[in-house]
């Protein structure tokens, strides 16, 4: 089923164009439908068609800018497009041929005139589907091969690194192999999404998100059989960029949360605030403490508490040092504090907690 995004300003079209026809006889869905250009733009991210039906005169940006939006910054030369309009104007007509569109259908659209239309161009999809799976058989050879590409395993290596020159150079050569096996579009997206799936599993084992690579959603969003190499490429790099600093922050973060737990773990029986080890590492307070809680998943009070009872719990073990000299080697100058704070955590006292330990 091949998707189709409607664009018009006008509500009567929206509602009425995707209702016109029996699209799903015809091996068509709408998949999408836009108030405007900036609208389809945005939609596009979400879900790449393989046809677009546009209104011409819309606020924002027109019927044409989006087409020169596609054909210019994405680079997409396949797209198929028909073109509507409320006017028979040769100049709207001239200016669509210059861009390669399908056709110019003026309003109210004729309904046969659509389908014979949507038949041909159901046709020329298939042939580059066709196309497509032509390589499919190729592609196994390939795989040995990919997986020995040295420059893939020099670009995780660079994305990890966040070296931007290097990503870029790299990507060029990788994409210079990928010509040279003359691979299909489809495939070459199909390889580019395994390698970026080992960069996000990095990311997730730092404990970031790979949500938070925005760029990623227009690879996954780029449909094959309406892209080519170049976009694929420029598309890819921007992902790669992208989880570049997303890695960089996420190691920063964890090298000062490490840093920070250091301190702890040393320095746990002092008087220890987040504050002062903000000073410490010369970072903002409130920012130190969102940090930290998003890293460890607990408050910095609660983090030093932790230790402070941990060492109480080896203390009580090891030492027949009283509870009062217990409380004070970790950190509390109030024992009854202690007492309460340790019976939250162990639910027993820090002597019924001893005498457990000594019985088992």
């Amino acid at each position: 089923m091949y998707k189709v995004m409607i664009v018009d300003d006008e509500p009567s079209i929206r509602a009425g164009l995707p209702k016109l026809i029996n699209w799903e006889a015809y091996n068509f869905s709408v998949s999408a439908v836009a108030r405007n250009g900036s609208d389809a733009v945005e939609k596009l991210k979400l879900d790449y068609p393989d046809l677009i039906i546009t209104d011409i005169k819309m606020p924002i940006l027109d019927g044409f800018g989006l087409i020169h939006y596609i054909r210019n910054d994405l680079n997409d030369q396949k797209m198929p497009f028909i073109i509507l309009s409320g006017y028979d104007e040769f100049e709207f007509a001239r200016k669509a041929l210059k861009y390669n569109v399908k056709s110019y259908l003026v309003k109210p659209v004729d309904e046969e005139e659509l389908i014979a239309l949507l038949c041909e161009i159901r046709e020329e999809l298939s042939q580059e589907h066709s196309y497509a799976n032509f390589y499919q058989q190729r592609v196994r050879d390939f795989n040995h091969n990919y997986r020995e590409i040295e420059e893939f395993q020099l670009l995780a290596e660079a994305i990890e690194n966040n070296q931007a020159g290097e990503v870029k150079r790299l990507i060029d050569l990788i994409f210079q192999r990928f010509a040279e096996e003359k691979l299909h579009p489809n495939l070459v997206q199909i390889h580019l999404g395994n390698f970026l799936l080992k960069i996000f599993s990095l990311i997730t084992e730092l404990g970031g998100n790979a949500e938070a690579i925005d760029s990623k959603e227009k690879l996954l969003a780029a449909h094959a059989s309406n892209s080519n190499a170049t976009r694929l490429k420029y598309i890819f790099t921007e992902v790669a960029l992208a989880a570049a600093g997303y890695l960089e922050e996420l190691k920063k973060s964890c090298r000062i949360i490490n840093l920070v737990k250091q301190h702890v773990e040393k320095y746990y029986y002092k008087n220890l605030k987040l504050k002062d080890m903000a000073e410490l590492l010369y970072i903002n307070p409130a920012y130190l403490g969102q940090l930290f809680k998003k890293e460890t998943g607990m408050h910095f009070s609660h983090y030093v508490n932790e230790q402070r009872l941990e060492n109480a719990k080896k203390l009580l073990v090891k030492t027949d040092l009283p509870i009062y000299q217990i409380a004070e080697r970790v950190g509390y100058k109030n024992v009854d504090y202690f007492i309460y704070k340790f019976k939250e955590k162990e639910n027993c006292t820090p002597m019924e907690y001893k005498s457990r330990q000594t019985q088992a």
